[in-house]
């Protein structure tokens, strides 16, 4: 009588198991509490490993989305998947990462990302004077957690693989520029640096909840920086004792 009861709890485990595994993702989505950003079209595929064809997060499409969950971490409580995305995205941008949703909300870890600067510039200020901006725009996050608008916390880098900036009178060689990125109550912050034989550079700027910025920046001419440009440096602010020429820059997005 004992093994014929562990048999039948043996069989009826293995049946829910096989249940839950195959369970269609497309029902699951469509019973999940959902952030109301959070919009997911043509789900494919099972709870545990699918994907979506359409993702859209406030608003901005971020294109095909895929991904694998970890079973374990449900028992703290989360659903945590890594995730790869960006096909059809709006801003041709394409990922991968970690990503956890629980009752804390949404949290991002070991995250990677890339686009075009272009499609940075589109979203950016006017800049005073045309430049010709190239070369992909990586962005990488340790680890941050989503609080409406931006973040509660985190931290991360972003690395803009450039060599150079078009001007309408020169090409300026300014090297790969590499930020720190730092997230605290939706406050963010972005400080990097550039170098190269023309020219040196560091800025930082921040960005409050209220989509305010305040950016600063210098650049500083090295021994090769373009003729043509330095015939325009007369019409500048003087340079510091240091020989670095300051900017400043403040406004809403």
């Amino acid at each position: 009588m004992k093994k014929t009861v562990l048999l039948i709890i043996a069989v009826v485990l293995v049946f829910l198991t096989s249940a839950i595994v195959s369970l269609p993702a497309q029902l699951v989505v469509a019973q999940a509490p959902l952030p109301n950003q959070l919009k997911i079209n043509g789900v494919r595929g099972t709870l545990w490993q699918g994907q979506a064809s359409s993702v859209v997060w406030q608003g901005t499409q971020v294109g095909n989305v895929s991904w694998t969950i970890q079973p374990l971490k449900l028992l703290t409580g989360h659903v945590e998947a890594n995730v790869r995305f960006g096909r059809g995205s709006d801003w041709q941008m394409k990922g991968r990462g970690t990503v956890s949703y629980g009752m804390s909300g949404i949290t991002l870890s070991n995250f990677i990302a890339s686009m075009p600067v272009e499609q940075v510039v589109k979203m950016a200020p006017p800049l005073p004077v045309p430049l010709g901006l190239s070369g992909p725009l990586e962005l990488s996050i340790k680890q941050l957690k989503y609080a409406q608008p931006y973040c509660e916390s985190g931290r991360g880098a972003l690395v803009w693989n450039t060599n150079t900036i078009g001007t309408p009178l020169a090409d300026l060689t300014v090297g790969p520029v590499v930020a720190d990125i730092v997230c605290s109550d939706n406050r963010l912050e972005v400080r990097g640096s550039s170098d190269s034989a023309q020219v040196s550079s560091e800025f930082s700027a921040t960005l409050s909840s209220a989509k305010q910025y305040d950016a600063k920046a210098w650049f500083k001419p090295q021994a090769e920086f373009p003729e043509a440009l330095a015939q325009q440096l007369k019409w500048l602010p003087s340079a510091d004792a240091k020989g670095q020429y300051h900017f400043s820059y403040k406004g809403r997005l």
